[in-house]
């Protein structure tokens, strides 16, 4: 998981970090942190962040008109702003904050305030497929792959199965780009419940398999090499 810390404090900015190494241990997750002292040098990085811990008050540009400028961008990163200011609760809010967070910070609220991102990364989103036989919601965490049968596709949860009379290319599309892959002609694999894998077989965490096509390994390996980083799943 990639996170940024803006603040011009260094005493805060070493407390955010061990909150977040604290955290990522806690969880088994890996929480790569970038540190900046000013908005300018936040603005200037070239990574994109999931989470950026933003102080409401700092030198040069504060942290609401930085805030400004990164969904200007269109940069969808979740922000939650620190700050020891009262009025920032309320500031934030025209910038789409996700949490604020009262200096100096609290462990608990701070690790509450994680534990809900996360749910909100993997329990809300849902694809949602239109049909002639009607509209599916399936859980995205739940999908171990789709596979093509003709012009239908064939979509395997952790608990069922359904075909459903839509392209895979259409399925491909609607699914998240870092959380599945296109890793045959007639599969989409999704990372979170890969097992194992060879240079042309997939094993899932299910016991079922899928192939690897030669034109695809590349393209697969450097993929979920990524997903293991950002999310530090299960791991080969």
């Amino acid at each position: 998981m990639f996170t940024a810390i803006c603040d011009d404090e260094k005493n805060m900015q070493n407390c955010l970090v061990q909150l977040l190494q604290e955290y990522g241990a806690k969880k088994g997750i890996d929480i790569l942190v970038d540190k900046f002292e000013n908005g300018y040098d936040l603005l200037r990085s070239s990574r994109k962040y999931e989470i950026i811990f933003m102080d409401y008050q700092m030198n040069g540009i504060d942290g609401i008109e930085t805030a400004k400028r990164i969904r200007e961008s269109n940069y969808d990163s979740v922000i939650i702003f620190i700050s020891a200011y009262p009025e920032a609760a309320l500031d934030s809010f025209e910038v789409g904050t996700f949490r604020c967070l009262k200096k100096p910070v609290d462990k608990i609220k701070f690790f509450c305030a994680m534990d809900d991102y996360l749910k909100s990364i993997d329990h809300d989103n849902l694809l949602v497929i239109k049909t002639r036989d009607g509209i599916w919601k399936i859980k995205i965490s739940d999908i171990i792959y789709a596979e093509a049968k003709g012009k239908h596709t064939i979509i395997r949860t952790v608990k069922d199965h359904m075909e459903v009379f839509v392209h895979l290319k259409v399925i491909e599309n609607k699914l998240p780009a870092e959380k599945f892959i296109r890793c045959h002609r007639t599969y989409v694999a999704g990372f979170g419940h890969i097992s194992n894998h060879t240079n042309s077989e997939i094993f899932f965490d299910n016991g079922e398999k899928a192939q690897i096509g030669k034109a695809y390994i590349k393209k697969f390996k450097e993929a979920f090499k990524n997903y293991i980083i950002r999310y530090n799943s299960k791991t080969l």
